[in-house]
């Protein structure tokens, strides 16, 4: 089972439609957490267009954990990504009010998304914004791998890099190890490369996601391409934005293949026969 955390230090760079547009690609079972507090979940009103009522959600989980059935609570309020009927969403707090709730529900929602093992269901957590209050901190440190994602404008770079630092040493501290945390870039090349957003954050690069708002908006706003003036539907899975997220599941789950392979018992042995002691 693998846990992927997206999250961001500033602004709005993509973390939710790229977070959705994973869900819609990946290639096996998977679960959306959508663990941003900020609260308003932006997928249903964007992805869903209003079309979904916000019967349930995270913030009623804290009366399923009271009552012991946290884990089948979080099946049970899930709705359905897509249509090809392996993507579940769990919908996320409706104001920013309610944030202090999951304050400590976050460590036993972790421990169940890590029990998963058994279902073969894959985790995917929208975790917003970085510094909020009561943000999902643990589910973060119980993540295969964190995509800290950011534009590459100066201002977006200068933002990431100042979080950038915090982060890691919290996931080290945590023992998941630095080596879990990664830049997700949203529109390379406007204006900077990856290797100098590489190099002015001091993060290595998982992937990119191309810029095009008008692709984007099909999955940000519900959009239905045959909707959309002179676009359609051939042409949103052929576009490049469409590309690049099926680009970065595969780059997401080859990364995660590496880090397992270098913490399997061969992967160890050959650590240490090569001097690396801090294992």
């Amino acid at each position: 089972m693998t846990v992927i955390a997206l999250t961001s230090a500033k602004g709005s760079p993509g973390v939710t439609t790229t977070a959705v547009g994973l869900a819609l690609v990946w290639p096996k079972p998977v679960l959306l957490v959508e663990a941003d507090v900020s609260g308003s979940s932006s997928i249903l009103a964007g992805y869903y267009a209003g079309r979904v009522r916000h019967d349930r959600g995270l913030v009623d989980l804290a009366a399923a954990h009271r009552e012991g059935r946290l884990a089948a609570a979080m099946r049970e309020y899930s709705i359905a990504v897509g249509e090809r009927g392996n993507a579940r969403m769990l919908p996320g707090l409706t104001s920013p009010a309610q944030a202090g709730t999951m304050t400590h529900l976050w460590e036993p929602i972790a421990a169940v998304l890590r029990g998963m093992d058994s279902t073969g269901v894959d985790v995917i957590v929208d975790a917003g914004r970085l510094g909020i209050i009561g943000s999902p901190l643990p589910l973060m440190r119980e993540a295969d791998i964190t995509l800290l994602t950011t534009r590459t404008d100066l201002p977006a770079i200068a933002a990431t890099r100042a979080r950038a630092g915090g982060l890691r040493e919290d996931l080290v501290a945590k023992g998941v190890g630095e080596d879990a945390l990664w830049l997700l870039l949203v529109g390379e090349g406007r204006p900077f490369p990856s290797r100098d957003a590489k190099a002015r954050i001091g993060l290595p690069v998982a992937s990119s996601i191309e810029w095009d708002p008008t692709a984007a908006s099909v999955i940000s706003q519900g959009l239905a391409p045959a909707n959309m003036h002179r676009y359609s539907e051939k042409k949103f899975e052929s576009s490049g934005f469409n590309r690049s997220i099926r680009t970065t599941a595969a780059s997401i789950e080859a990364i995660i293949r590496g880090r397992r392979d270098q913490l399997s018992p061969d992967g160890l042995l050959e650590k240490i026969r090569g001097g690396d002691h801090r294992v």
